[in-house]
């Protein structure tokens, strides 16, 4: 936990950073709301909450770094397990149901991004691979896709605005973990 705590210290330097935090805080306070409405369970909305934030890291250092920490990776994924087995026993006669799903999730998820490293020489790194398949895993096989969709779709719209303004160019490699964190937000938000 301190190397947590030192961690943070040193990214609050960051202006980018802060605002950052401010508009995770803001979006968790307007998911909160709206997993109040749509009466969210508390392992549903916890499963979400904990992405989010831990997605938010991730996208930081990605941003920073070029690099996705497999060790927040690995948070995520027992995160989710542990998560996925209070639904289960929640619900268990879905139990089924949710962890086929969560599995499915975790190989399209996975699989579309690994389909894409191995065939796009750098455009792609194994670190997305990765958190993709966790994405999926988080979400399950009927909604990663919409995941994707939104991440890719976020990702596009950057890359042309910043061609368009000149702040990029073609051969420039972009951090994918920020875009992943507006397409799981837009998911979130729509309603999974």
């Amino acid at each position: 936990m301190k190397s947590i705590g030192k961690w943070l210290k040193m990214q609050w330097i960051s202006k980018k950073f802060r605002m950052l935090m401010l508009g995770m805080l803001s979006a968790t306070a307007m998911l909160g709301a709206e997993f109040y409405i749509f009466e969210y369970g508390i392992l549903k909305a916890l499963r979400y909450l904990i992405l989010l934030w831990c997605l938010t890291a991730a996208a930081w250092i990605d941003y920073r770094s070029r690099r996705i920490p497999n060790m927040l990776l690995l948070i995520l994924l027992f995160s989710r397990a542990a998560v996925l087995a209070g639904e289960c026993l929640c619900c268990r006669e879905c139990a089924a149901e949710l962890l086929f799903s969560s599995g499915m999730g975790f190989l399209t998820g996975g699989g579309i991004f690994l389909l894409y490293y191995l065939s796009a020489r750098g455009g792609v790194g194994a670190g997305d691979v990765k958190l993709f398949a966790v994405l999926g895993y988080y979400f399950g096989a009927g909604y990663i896709l919409t995941a994707v969709f939104l991440t890719v779709l976020t990702a596009a719209l950057y890359s042309v605005a910043a061609l368009l303004m000149k702040k990029t160019t073609l051969k420039q490699e972009l951090p994918f973990a920020p875009f992943a964190l507006a397409g799981t937000v837009l998911t979130i938000m729509l309603g999974v």
